[in-house]
């Protein structure tokens, strides 16, 4: 089996990875672990904060965030003997991961944030 799981760092994406962790998947199931690099234009107050007033600083930063989130959830998931690999893509989290669906086919996705209930159902497929 096949798990697309995309996270942030949400609650709601928090409650994925331990739903996935904690349950009984079949032998040899694969864990995608998406973290998505918000390209949104940032804050003032990020941009002179923590980028030091540098838009690349601000995006590099939020790259090794979203790896670190990456990589924590991965290891979460590898305690439970899932074998488990993981993704970064830059842009919004809805595309990101329907672009990473089409890229990666799952039998299941599992969104924390940023997919609509609909979107989720669809892109569902056994």
């Amino acid at each position: 089996m096949r798990i697309l799981l995309a996270i942030d760092y949400s609650r709601r994406s928090e409650r994925a990875v331990a739903e996935v962790a904690a349950h009984p998947w079949p032998s040899g199931t694969v864990v995608r672990v998406l973290a998505v690099v918000d390209n949104a234009p940032p804050s003032a107050a990020e941009l002179l904060f923590d980028g030091g007033g540098s838009l690349e600083t601000v995006m590099q930063l939020r790259k090794e965030r979203c790896q670190k989130l990456a990589d924590e959830a991965a290891a979460m998931l590898r305690v439970k003997g899932l074998s488990v690999e993981t993704s970064l893509r830059t842009g919004r989290v809805r595309r990101a991961t329907e672009d990473e669906a089409k890229q990666w086919p799952a039998n299941l996705i599992v969104a924390g944030r940023g997919l609509r209930r609909s979107d989720f159902w669809k892109s569902l497929s056994f």
